[in-house]
């Protein structure tokens, strides 16, 4: 069976219409998913990149609620890792969800990331 009733996107049609996709999305979120948004920035594929590391929000397009936050750990085509508390991975279908991306500046994710890298090359 496949469930295509379930993906079902509330605020596509105003997306389309609009050039400020994030305050659109944000616009409609309720007050306490906000309040964890500070310095986060909306992932539109065509104009940005998204790298390991990065700390990520997701926001489910079907009801708006957040489902995930955490630290990207891998990345494959449009499913991604993130690591949630330091205590398990989840994996995600990044066309189910709204990204939010924060870059993590630090010395240890720096070294992390070059670790990563090596282990993959």
């Amino acid at each position: 069976m496949n469930y295509k009733s379930l993906q079902y996107e509330p605020l596509k049609s105003i997306l389309d219409l609009t050039d400020n996709k994030q305050d659109s999305i944000v616009f409609f979120l309720k007050d306490e998913i906000k309040s964890k948004m500070n310095n986060y920035y909306f992932y539109d594929e065509k104009n940005k990149d998204i790298f390991i590391n990065q700390l990520i929000i997701c926001i489910k397009k079907s009801d708006l609620s957040l489902d995930i936050k955490g630290k990207i750990v891998s990345i494959k085509k449009n499913n991604i890792g993130i690591n949630i508390n330091n205590l398990y991975t989840k994996y995600i279908d990044m066309n189910l969800y709204y990204i939010f991306l924060k870059d993590k500046k630090s010395k240890t994710s720096d070294t992390e990331f070059f670790e990563h890298l090596l282990k993959n090359l």
